[in-house]
């Protein structure tokens, strides 16, 4: 099979920061929502912009340096707060590739 590219951008409010930040961080025991999650390659895993927070902090800190720079900046309850992000590719495309340059 060719190797292919997996991109998902998902709007989100707000509320799944934290949990989001323990699946993404890999700080669960088990994953039920995906079981085939090997915790021992996670320590691959890296971040192309990396959190100087916790995802909520992080998130907060950026929300009210907008309202700071534009005032009528408001913030609603149903109000999208941040794009879940995940950039990877099929086990094919890492299969042949050495540890840096991926």
């Amino acid at each position: 099979m060719m190797p292919y590219a997996i991109l998902r951008f998902e709007k989100r409010r707000g509320g799944p920061a934290s949990a989001l930040e323990k699946h993404h961080e890999r700080k669960k025991q088990q994953y039920a929502s995906n079981p085939d999650i090997d915790k021992e390659r996670s320590e691959m895993n890296f971040h192309l912009v990396k959190p100087r927070a916790k995802y909520y902090s992080e998130i907060q800190t950026r929300i009210e340096k907008a309202q700071k720079e534009n005032p009528k900046c408001k913030v609603r309850k149903d109000s999208v707060k941040f794009i879940d992000t995940i950039i990877t590719a099929s086990p094919e495309f890492f299969e042949r590739r050495s540890a840096e340059e991926t």
